[in-house]
């Protein structure tokens, strides 16, 4: 998973093999990352991405996101889709373009591919959860371990990645310490906040309003620790307000969901989604 994605390509079911890749249907991956709640989780991912110094760094050095706000997470999402719904040629082709890239830019530091992997991993699988998918331990565990090959495409040794959500905790904790909320991380929040809009989309489109919605629910779903050094409105309260806080949030997650879920598939489903479902669709065809 990519701090900085570049533009990909994703081939059309006519032009693409039939082959599942590296997450079919049947894995953890697949439910999560084509649920219609993983963009919450990937921006979510971003808030917390933002705190580690050098990861923060890198995005401001090397990323345009105050000319297009919205690009580096429509590349991430890119990426991310390829990786998850294509096929494994299309998944390689994708990460090897990532990797080129980051050595390049002298990103290809495990230390920091290592932050934005697990950024993701946790932020994806924590709004699955709260959101209404019932996932068990195990399942949860699964996840955070299907996770590995992700970490393999974008150059990192599996084995010091978190195999487990316990490691994937513990990572977080020993990893506090060293996170900072500064003047410049938070203005880039309050950018994530209000990002410059078009006034077609800001005032003939229903963009600011979802947009308002995704970016505070991503916000209000971050841990409490994360919350307090960005200097949310729970500062100084008492335990009951944070508490309060997160169950209402976990409950405008589900309703929210639930009423996503109800779109039409065209509409709730990702291209990458779509794609992998007929590609799929068109090899149980061939074998029956």
């Amino acid at each position: 998973m990519s701090m900085l994605a570049p533009e990909l390509t994703f081939g059309t079911p006519d032009t693409i093999s039939n082959d599942q890749g590296y997450f079919g249907p049947e894995t953890i991956t697949w439910r999560i990352h084509s649920d219609v709640m993983a963009v919450v989780g990937g921006v979510r991912a971003l808030f917390l991405q933002a705190l580690e110094p050098r990861a923060f760094g890198g995005v401001q050095a090397h990323s345009r996101y105050r000319e297009e706000p919205f690009g580096r997470l429509l590349r991430t999402a890119e990426y991310i889709g390829v990786i998850s719904f294509g096929t494994k040629e299309e998944a390689d082709r994708a990460a090897s373009k990532v990797r080129a890239m980051h050595k390049a830019l002298g990103l290809d530091v495990p230390e920091l591919l290592l932050w934005v992997h697990n950024g993701f991993t946790d932020s994806l699988l924590d709004i699955a959860m709260r959101s209404g998918m019932n996932f068990s331990k195990a399942d949860q565990d699964r996840y955070v371990k299907e996770q590995l090959i992700a970490a393999e495409l974008i150059g990192l040794d599996p084995a010091i990645c978190p195999s487990n959500v316990d490691e994937l905790n513990a990572y977080y904790e020993n990893k506090r310490h060293e996170l900072v909320a500064d003047k410049a991380v938070r203005e880039s929040a309050r950018f994530i906040f209000l990002p410059p809009m078009s006034k077609f989309f800001r005032y003939l489109t229903p963009s600011q309003i979802m947009w308002a919605i995704v970016v505070s629910l991503s916000f209000a779903s971050l841990p409490r620790w994360v919350r307090k050094m960005y200097g949310d409105s729970w500062r100084g309260s008492t335990l009951a307000g944070p508490r309060f806080a997160d169950a209402s949030t976990n409950l405008t997650l589900k309703i929210l969901r639930r009423m996503l879920l109800k779109l039409p598939n065209k509409a709730k489903k990702g291209p990458h989604v779509q794609a992998a479902e007929i590609r799929l669709k068109r090899k149980i065809n061939l074998v029956f």
